[in-house]
């Protein structure tokens, strides 16, 4: 025997299924049933609730309906032998686990001056939020006559089947009431009770994400907390480490910009891309610091920092974090395979990896150090142009080439800046929770102030 909505779809070729989630599918059934109760309608109900748990939420309703009902059908699975206490017309029907009707939720209203169905069924694979108010439903809602007879033809035969008596359409006068469901009237009650149920049910997920986002808000101020202390941790040694730091944030940004990446990721790379050097806080200052050139055995050392900063960021269930894991192991790495510590090739380097990496040297030969001075502008893109293909990828360099007005004028900006606050009140501006990288012009407000 099919389930009840394929059964009136077989019959009836003008129902057409539409998808119903959870809490239309509520807002619905009341206002059919509030329609009964209204006209105090001695009417025959079908109810599908699938779990007997899902009744007890309707428990009191249909104790109302039962005293105006001229007989009710619930069906469902797991339904305790009292569950009838208390009722006196209507009947339970229990649902064996194979039955086609466990995935249905259907509520059909027969009555000579009213009648309506709604017959669907649950469609896991189209439910998207794993929470109770989502579940989806594929069905339909009719208040025709003829689909509503067809539904009780339906259950009539299901509860033959069954041994379970019912009482047949045919309706006594003295047993109906005067007080006709005047058409308008009706619809009115409907769609104005489907739609106040489902605004009361939009105002309380509405303040559930309110609460939600509150939450986040909190969430990430906390991890933008935790950043900046790694931050100082591995960089802050001096104050020109963290104006280093920032200037291939801004970088990073700018590429990923252009790459089309979405406002999210784009400042998730910009915080993500201040922690590539954090293994640097397992290399000795006597090599970090080091102001001469590295011997082979130093250098062999200070190659070890990627691994170092894999391993202090592995494993987080932050998508900034999981970003800063790729970029810290893999930002030595070069697009023709001869980087470290893996030897990644093209793009098996993590594309975020690959904008900090040109970015990090780039910042390094554009600055002075303690070991040289900083390169003019027309040799650092010499230099970066000689690896084309090599240790950058081509596409990367092309964007950054493109855009270092915007860079320069960035780092000037950065200068102006430290010139009238201290490292501290920069830290703090670069890490509050509503920055966004490409918004750095406040720079000059807070520069006059």
């Amino acid at each position: 025997m099919p389930g009840l909505d394929q059964y009136l779809k077989g019959s009836v070729s003008t129902l057409e299924a539409e998808i119903y989630t959870k809490a239309s599918m509520i807002a619905m059934s009341h206002s059919v049933e509030k329609v009964v109760k209204e006209y105090n309608l001695y009417a025959d109900i079908y109810v599908l609730f699938q779990d007997y748990k899902f009744f007890l939420f309707e428990r009191e309703r249909y104790l109302e309906l039962d005293k105006i009902c001229r007989q009710i059908f619930i069906f469902a699975e797991n339904i305790p032998a009292a569950a009838g206490r208390d009722f006196e017309n209507t009947t339970f029907v229990e649902l064996k686990e194979d039955s086609p009707l466990v995935d249905e939720w259907s509520l059909t209203v027969i009555h000579p001056d009213y009648s309506a169905v709604l017959a669907t069924r649950e469609n896991k694979n189209l439910q998207k939020i794993k929470k109770e108010d989502y579940r989806i439903f594929k069905g339909f809602l009719s208040l025709e006559s003829e689909v509503a007879k067809k539904s009780a033809v339906y259950y009539h035969n299901l509860l033959e089947n069954r041994g379970i008596s019912y009482l047949d359409q045919d309706w006594k006068p003295e047993e109906l009431n005067n007080k006709k469901p005047e058409l308008q009237k009706l619809i009115s009650l409907f769609i104005n009770d489907s739609l106040f149920e489902l605004e009361d049910k939009l105002r309380s997920l509405e303040e559930k994400e309110m609460r939600l986002d509150a939450m986040a808000a909190d969430n990430k101020e906390l991890s933008r907390e935790i950043m900046q202390k790694l931050c100082e941790a591995a960089e802050f040694r001096d104050e020109d480490s963290l104006f280093h730091i920032l200037r291939i944030g801004f970088t990073s940004a700018l590429i990923c910009r252009e790459l089309g990446a979405d406002k999210s990721s784009i400042e998730n790379l910009f915080f993500a891309s201040l922690l590539h050097d954090l293994g640097k806080i397992g290399i000795p200052d006597s090599i970090l610091q080091k102001p001469g050139k590295l011997t082979a055995e130093e250098y062999e050392v200070m190659q070890n920092h990627p691994e170092i900063g894999a391993k202090i960021l592995a494993g987080s269930h932050s998508e900034i974090l999981n970003m800063a894991y790729n970029i810290a192991y893999s930002h030595h790495e070069k697009w023709d395979g001869s980087g470290y510590p893996q030897g990644l090739e093209a793009e098996e380097i993590p594309i975020e990896a690959r904008i900090v990496a040109l970015a990090d040297v780039f910042d390094a030969l554009s600055s002075k150090r303690v070991y040289k001075d900083a390169f003019p502008r027309e040799k650092c893109v010499e230099i970066v142009s000689s690896e084309r293909n090599q240790h950058f990828q081509s596409k990367i360099i092309d964007i950054l080439l493109e855009h270092l007005d915007e860079i320069y004028e960035f780092r000037r900006d950065l200068e102006e800046f430290s010139q009238a606050k201290t490292t501290r009140e920069i830290s703090d501006y670069f890490f509050s929770v509503d920055f966004s990288i490409f918004e750095f012009l406040k720079m000059r407000e807070m520069i006059s102030s």
